[in-house]
């Protein structure tokens, strides 16, 4: 248990020292979409390009292990999304965006850190994978399910 702490702690702390950062200065939410922008469009992209680089493509090429990870995040989507649909009573868009929360949580946040702080070094061909191929997914499916509910353009 205290491992799990020593481990986990260290994230929810930098999230609350962000979140009393952003109340203290008073930042709004838009003011930090920057930040959003950096971390997802540039810094992990390149992490996860110098990690695939030095990865010899055997270890790559596995796709039972690809497909098993893609569809638990579509599992956790769907469940997010359904769950939101029936008792949420949420409209396509918003059970969509639900679901991307129910799925996307796990692999573009914590997911990495904590699998590398946990696993080590030998864990990072296997995320950059898994951080791929649900981006893949995700980043598919949202959109296409926010536009099919779109009633302004049919």
């Amino acid at each position: 248990m205290v491992d799990i702490l020593n481990l986990a702690l260290p994230y929810f702390g930098l999230i609350f020292v962000g979140f009393a950062c952003g109340k203290v200065k008073s930042i709004p939410e838009s003011g930090l979409a920057w930040m959003n922008f950096f971390l997802l469009y540039v810094s992990l992209p390149a992490l996860l390009f110098a990690i695939m680089s030095k990865t010899p493509f055997s270890e790559l090429n596995n796709p039972p292990f690809l497909v098993a990870t893609t569809l638990a995040t579509v599992a956790a989507f769907t469940l997010a999304l359904v769950v939101g649909k029936l008792f949420g009573r949420l409209t396509l868009r918003e059970a969509t965006l639900a679901g991307l929360s129910g799925g996307y949580g796990n692999i573009g946040y914590m997911g990495p850190g904590l699998a590398l702080a946990v696993l080590g070094p030998k864990a990072a061909a296997p995320t950059a994978l898994i951080f791929c191929c649900d981006s893949i997914f995700l980043f598919t499916i949202v959109p296409l399910l926010i536009e099919l509910s779109d009633r302004d353009h049919p």
